[in-house]
């Protein structure tokens, strides 16, 4: 049993195929099949039905592949403080962003995070809050970005920024004030994301709305904040934003914009990674861009 048969195992697993797999570990798919196959025959299970397209994990399969991953992953984690140790910054950053934070913050902070570490493959990837906490668990990501508190006995969270929210207002015939109190919006011209975004979750709340009270006779469900931006000045309707949001309207999409009066309601951003997450340094680097480009983007909105 080797590291090596552990890391072709879920590369088939990830790709659902043994010539993608071989290609990806670069190997032939013979000696990647083989690896597995003498694997399969030390432990006396067999991992993967061969026969099916694409090719899938037997019931036995599922149930170690779990542990694998880990395994894996803490192989890792060892290479990662030794390169910690030696102030070396190499090897992959798996980072996964709730969609209602992702279209807002990449720009504000990736291209030069990547160019900073060059020696770091940085992967991102849009994925709602259940499925980030999902990913960590199983060591598919490294850090989650999204909207606090998520209390996790093995996560361990970062706050990075407060994001005030705003209203986008774009009824007609309404009056052109510039404030607007969470009571006074229309809940019959309100258009949300669909079920599983935290942000619906706390729009309703803002606006003490519960989940089975009616809206208008419209309904709008996606998962896009751009289509929801859309949709809502399409049908003359009116939704609620981060403030991020507003650094990609137009200037004619701006001035639907309408700030809430008194305190302004706001969610808090921050970062979560498994308590075991070893790239401690370049983590540390990422929250400190992130803070410095988003609080000057929000002081110029």
């Amino acid at each position: 049993m080797s590291i090596q048969q552990l890391k072709y195992i879920q590369s088939v697993v990830d790709f659902k195929n043994f010539q993608l797999a071989a290609e990806h570990c670069y190997v032939t798919q013979s000696t990647l099949s083989n690896m597995i196959s003498k694997f399969e025959n030390q432990i006396g299970i067999t991992i993967f039905n061969r026969k099916t397209k694409p090719v899938s994990l037997t019931k036995e399969g599922a149930m170690l592949m779990q542990q694998i991953r880990v395994i894996n992953h803490e192989v890792e984690v060892l290479k990662n403080i030794s390169l910690e140790i030696k102030g070396e910054q190499h090897g992959v950053l798996k980072i996964g962003i709730i969609p209602t934070v992702a279209p807002y913050l990449i720009p504000v902070f990736l291209k030069e995070f990547a160019n900073k570490h060059k020696g770091v493959k940085v992967y991102v990837k849009e994925l709602t809050t259940d499925e980030i906490k999902k990913a960590l668990e199983l060591r598919t990501i490294d850090v989650g970005i999204l909207a606090l508190s998520i209390i996790e006995h093995q996560m361990q969270e970062i706050e990075l920024y407060n994001e005030e929210f705003v209203v986008y207002d774009c009824r007609e015939d309404e009056p052109s004030q510039k404030n607007i109190s969470a009571n006074q919006i229309d809940r019959k011209k309100l258009f949300l994301l669909e079920e599983g975004h935290c942000l619906r979750t706390q729009i309703l709340d803002l606006c003490h709305i519960k989940k089975e009270q009616s809206f208008s006779n419209l309904y709008f469900e996606s998962g896009s904040m751009e289509s929801l931006i859309n949709f809502t000045y399409s049908s003359k309707g009116m939704t609620v934003l981060p403030k991020l949001a507003i650094n990609h309207l137009s200037e004619k999409q701006r001035s639907f914009i309408r700030h809430f009066s008194g305190v302004c309601p706001y969610r808090t951003i921050g970062a979560i990674t498994h308590k075991n997450f070893a790239k401690k340094s370049l983590l540390n680097e990422l929250v400190r861009l992130i803070r410095d480009r988003v609080n000057a983007t929000l002081s110029g909105l």
